[in-house]
This record gives structure tokens, sequence and C-alpha cells, in this order.
């Protein structure tokens, strides 16, 4: 007897437990078209908002690198036939973790273990709001060539308020991997694409002016930026992709 009440009472305590949670999860507020995170990846949005097959899903997810969204990617997923929620949004986090595991090791960029997790779950938040970035952020990397001719290299982290290619001005700071800001700038968009950056690093020490292109697609949406310094020697920056993988494909500058 004492047995069938001791499962009784742990059966009692997991259902409350479950239901507890659900509660919570809900609790952190609804998700709604123009949040920040819908306006930062518009074609995910028309997925999830605009779409007619994806918007009628039963289950909808998303998912993201946190600690907030430590690296400028994202996954949503959609339930289809009898799927739960609950494999949507394992479904969600795969995709995530493949693409995250794609871009290569962040540690040259900044410190924080980056991983990915399931931020909402049919239009509610599960994680508090204010975990999520009011900023984009992205690991950042600077290539230019010294007074010497020799090739030096910045990693760090690139944070920006308001959205490239929407807005016409677009100030944005960059930070060491000590969490230290380094440099600050701003892009000035001509079109969607492409516009025109000024940066100032090091307390005006190391000043950078030219162009930059948003690229969208493999191996990650990025910003390639170039120009040159005050003393004319070549610079490039690359947004939105890890040290190792922007050298392979800018380092040369």
């Amino acid at each position: 007897m004492n047995r069938l009440f001791a499962l009784f009472i742990l059966a009692a305590a997991t259902v409350a437990s479950a239901i507890w949670a659900q509660s919570f999860a809900q609790s952190q507020g609804k998700a709604e078209r123009r949040d920040a995170i819908f306006l930062r990846f518009p074609e995910m949005a028309q997925r999830y908002w605009e779409n007619p097959e994806t918007n009628a899903a039963s289950h909808k997810v998303v998912a993201v690198p946190m600690p907030r969204q430590c690296t400028f990617l994202y996954a949503d997923s959609y339930s289809k036939g009898q799927m739960s929620e609950r494999e949507v949004q394992e479904l969600a986090v795969s995709n995530c973790n493949r693409k995250l595991s794609e871009l290569g090791p962040l540690g040259e960029n900044y410190s924080v273990d980056c991983r990915c997790q399931v931020v909402i779950s049919n239009e509610q938040y599960v994680v508090p709001r204010n975990t999520l970035p009011t900023e984009a952020f992205g690991p950042v990397s600077i290539f230019y060539r010294d007074p010497t001719g020799n090739v030096a290299r910045l990693n760090g982290l690139a944070r920006y308020g308001a959205l490239i290619g929407r807005d016409r001005s677009v100030t944005f700071r960059v930070d060491n991997p000590r969490g230290e800001q380094v440099c600050e700038g701003t892009f000035t968009n001509d079109s969607p694409a492409t516009g025109r950056y000024s940066m100032s690093c090091f307390g005006g020490k190391f000043t950078s002016n030219g162009t930059y292109q948003s690229k969208t697609g493999s191996p990650n949406d990025h910003i390639i930026a170039r120009g040159h310094t005050g003393q004319g020697q070549p610079v490039a920056m690359v947004i939105g992709l890890p040290a190792q993988l922007a050298g392979g494909l800018y380092g040369g500058i």
C-alpha cells in the first residue's frame, strides 16, 4: 500500500512539474511578427507568419545559438504529419547545431559556450525575453596591412542595433575577445545588399573607409567590407564568420 501511495505521489508530482514547465514557458510572452528576431531574419519570418503551408503547421519552432544569439544563424522547423511539439523542437535544435558546427570554432572571437536551444515554440517564447539580444551579434575579423606590409588581424564580436540594408545608417561596435570595445563605425546603405562604411579603432589610431556587401547562404550569411586605412593600406572586415573561416576566405585581403 505504501509503495502504491508513493508511486501515486511521484506520478502526481511529475504531472504537476510538466504543467508548471508549460506554464513557465508560456509566461515568457507571445512572439510577434515585428519582434527583433524576425526582423533580423526576414526569410524565417515569412515562413513562420505568412507562408500558408508552414504558418498552418500544428507546431512551429525557432532555435538559435545562445547565450544572446552568439552567432548570426537560426533554424526554424515545422511539424509534418503527426509530429509532436517535442519532435519539432529536437529537429530545430539539431539543424541549428549542424549549422553551428559547419561554421567551425568561435573561440578566437569570444569565449562564451555557444550552443543552440529553442527560443520560440508555437508562437510562445520559452526563454526569458531579456536573454535575447536587442542588438544583432556576430563574430568579426578585421584584416589589415601594417606599415611594414605584413597582414595583421583583429578578432572579436560585432554588434549593431539596426538592420543593415533596411535602415539608411547603422552604427556598429567591435569588442575584442575580452569584451573590451576597440572599434566603432557606421554602415550607410546604397542598396539592400551594398553600401559604404567608416570605422575608427583604438581611440582613432586606426581608421578605415570603404564599401561593404551582404552575402547570403553558404557558408553563412555574412558581411564583407573592403577599404583602406588613412595611410592607404588595404583593410577587409568580415562579420558573421568565425575567425578561422573568415581568414581562409578573406585573410589575404
